[in-house]
């Protein structure tokens, strides 16, 4: 009896591996999901209820690629008839000259998307919750806001299924055999085959693939959570996404009151290497002092921090991505390095996988993301959490 060969099998059900069932679902292709957790699982990079979205990068093919992540994203709403992004606007605050301040707005100009210069009195005049010197960069950009991550996940999944992929949880999978005829993916408990298989295991990526060497690092991140006594001053109707870079280079986001965890507050990056499957989840008290310090200067009125909680970032040295086929097996797709940044790009990263998969080509520009490139160290202007 032969076995049963799926057109594409997708390794991972996060945020990209999500999207990338979706997408192959909906163009027909017979598809199965292994996912090694069930899903929406709080272990890796794409769990908790929001995420930002944004038009404005330092990198100008950011800016350009988002004009169609927005655009899927939209798409995806009418599909599911739920509502996924809420859309708040967003100031970027900085020193005065700042490089990510201006290299952002120069990327935001040429891709014609508009944002305005303001001035401090300009800040306490539309959103008073700030405090801010005279002297500091305001950039605005009214089209940011954030994704309800978990829902967009659960929506891409629950879709997929409707659209007869075959989803299965708690399969972690041990092997990937590229070398044979037909690409076989061994689990603990099976093995399948694929004309195309999809690697999109987030921070278990680079075990998974420990033989291509990948140059991908995974780090212990935290997030805190805040509750105000004026909790209507820090609603999304009320209060925009923020990010600011500190003089001294530190990096802070902060997204309005959502569900139940309410204002998300984190420090980007300056995490520790880690192995995924050997993380201490327990948060920093260190951490959570420092980030409480830099609320009571910034944003007086958001008291103290109610909850805190541990995820893992997975990044390439220069922060970019990796979409890219196996050097040496084209039935092999690898995604991977999105954390900091990468969910607001998963709708579209997920078109971009099933074009690669069912065609072997897209029609978007995915060249910076290739992964013979040279891999340069982070400018030092962080891509932010979203």
């Amino acid at each position: 009896m032969q076995p049963h060969i799926y057109d594409a099998i997708v390794i991972g059900a996060g945020g990209i591996g999500s999207a990338t069932a979706y997408q192959l679902a909906e163009s027909g292709a017979d598809v199965l999901v292994l996912e090694q957790f069930q899903r929406g699982h709080a272990f890796g990079s794409s769990h908790g209820e929001t995420r930002i979205i944004r038009f404005f990068y330092d990198k100008p093919f950011y800016t350009e690629l988002m004009k169609s992540a927005y655009a899927e994203w939209r798409a995806l709403e009418s599909a599911s008839g739920r509502a996924l992004l809420s859309i708040t606007g967003s100031v970027s605050l900085g020193t005065s000259g700042n490089r990510y301040g201006i290299a952002a707005r120069n990327s935001l100009d040429a891709a014609g998307v508009e944002s305005e210069w303001w001035d401090a009195q300009q800040l306490a005049s539309r959103f008073p919750q700030f405090h801010v010197s005279k002297g500091m960069d305001i950039l605005w950009q009214k089209d940011t806001g954030f994704l309800h991550a978990a829902l967009c996940v659960s929506t891409h999944l629950q879709l997929a299924a409707q659209r007869g992929a075959d989803i299965r949880e708690e399969a972690p999978v041990t092997r990937i055999d590229w070398q044979a005829d037909v690409p076989t993916v061994y689990t603990e408990t099976g093995r399948f085959h694929g004309r195309k298989i999809v690697v999109t295991a987030g921070a278990w990526t680079g075990g998974l693939l420990a033989a291509l060497n990948l140059p991908l690092t995974v780090t212990r991140q935290q997030v805190c959570y805040f509750h105000p006594t004026d909790a209507a001053q820090f609603q999304p109707n009320r209060f925009p996404v923020f990010v600011e870079v500190t003089a001294d280079g530190e990096f802070f986001y902060g997204i309005p009151a959502f569900g139940k965890n309410g204002i998300k507050m984190a420090r980007h990056g300056r995490g520790q290497p880690v192995s995924p499957d050997a993380c201490n989840r327990t948060p920093d008290a260190e951490y959570i002092e420092r980030l409480q310090n830099y609320v009571q200067q910034r944003l007086p009125g958001i008291g103290k921090a109610v909850h805190a909680e541990v995820c893992l970032y997975t990044e390439t040295p220069d922060e970019d991505f990796i979409i890219d086929v196996h050097p040496r097996c084209p039935a092999l797709l690898i995604a991977a390095g999105f954390s900091g940044h990468g969910f607001k790009f998963c709708a579209i990263v997920g078109r971009i996988l099933s074009e690669l998969a069912l065609t072997g080509e897209t029609l978007l520009d995915i060249h910076p993301f290739r992964i013979d490139r040279e891999y340069g160290s982070s400018s030092g202007i962080a891509r932010l959490q979203t």
